[in-house]
């Protein structure tokens, strides 16, 4: 038996668990891939976590990380009509044996903080000092200085060894139109690389809706980040395409916006990833909150006349703070520093 729904993600299950039917309503045991939402096997009963890995020979069959790391346990009551769901992408037969240990006990957990983790620097002292960019994190940088300068910037340095950046290849995904080239090329004379080879090490895919956005931060980065052995990625403008004035469902809009970022921290801290967002954005509205809410950090750059304040408005670790930057003190501005 097979439930009826269009496609095998949680996301559909959740909506049909919420929906009113008629018909009674079951316990259910959903087990899903905490990536990309790809749901793997909804029994009335609980069964071994290993039997359904086993199914899938340990690897989720939509974006292709290893079960052990990804694969989740939860509870849902869903209409009756229909007991069990099987992806039907699986290559062997379903182990159903029933558990030995508790569902608690095999709630798989979705975070693994990286053995060595490593951290990516601005080039601005007191910014680096105020908040630390390390792999398994995923950051939220708002404000004008930072969308329009920092992006490039960011992308040059985390090709560069220890302790600049992360030797690694950049992820860059465009939500505003944004990414520019002859910015790449002159950062990376700056930073003494060859600008072929820095734009060839960074991977660019742009997004002309909020739909296309959330496709590809939800089902394509984690795919990029093994295809190009990259542990750095970062989103430019995330919140401007969720809030088009064309946009005409805003309850949709806001319920993918929040799954998306769900997804941004699942990949920050499986993959050991450092994953940015930006936005240029200096007002705060419920998109903001949203990313605030569920960034591990948050940091807000405001210039005013002569001075470039920096705000770590939220940390996982650490306390939140302000520091101020006079364009004539010894340490550059961030002003300064981009327009070198």
């Amino acid at each position: 038996m097979t439930l009826q729904i269009n496609t095998a993600k949680r996301w559909k299950l959740e909506e049909l668990a919420k929906q009113s039917y008629s018909a009674r309503k079951v316990e259910t045991w959903v087990y899903y891939c905490t990536l990309c939402d790809e749901v793997l096997f909804v029994s009335r009963r609980l069964v071994e976590a290993r039997g359904v890995q086993a199914a899938f020979d340990g690897v989720c069959p939509d974006c292709r990380f290893g079960l052990d790391d990804v694969m989740r346990c939860e509870h849902l009551r869903l209409p009756h009509t229909r007991a069990i769901y099987t992806n039907p992408k699986y290559h062997a037969r379903l182990l159903v044996e029933p558990p030995s240990r508790t569902f608690d006990a095999i709630r798989v957990q979705n975070v693994r903080l990286p053995e060595d983790e490593k951290m990516l620097t601005t080039g601005i002292a007191k910014l680096d000092k105020l908040v630390h960019l390390t792999t398994g994190q995923f950051v939220f940088l708002q404000g004008h200085h930072f969308s329009e300068s920092l992006n490039e910037l960011l992308c040059v340095r985390a090709q560069l060894g220890h302790p600049i950046g992360l030797g690694s290849d950049a992820i860059f995904i465009d939500g505003g139109n944004c990414f520019d080239a002859y910015k790449v090329s002159d950062r990376a004379i700056e930073h003494r690389i060859e600008p072929k080879l820095a734009l060839s090490r960074i991977h660019v895919s742009r997004a002309f809706t909020y739909f296309q956005l959330a496709s590809l931060l939800i089902e394509k980065l984690p795919s990029a980040l093994t295809r190009y052995s990259s542990t750095f990625a970062i989103v430019s403008n995330i919140t401007e395409l969720f809030e088009d004035p064309e946009v005409k469902d805003r309850q949709e809009a806001c319920r993918i916006f929040r799954r998306m970022l769900r997804s941004l921290t699942a990949v920050a801290e499986i993959t050991g990833s450092l994953v940015i967002a930006t936005s240029s954005r200096q007002d705060v509205n419920p998109f903001d909150m949203m990313l605030k809410q569920t960034a591990h950090a948050t940091v807000h750059a405001e210039g005013r006349g002569a001075f470039t304040r920096f705000t770590l408005a939220h940390h996982n670790s650490l306390p939140s703070q302000k520091i101020s930057q006079r364009e004539n003190c010894a340490d550059e501005s961030l002003e300064d520093y981009m327009g070198r």
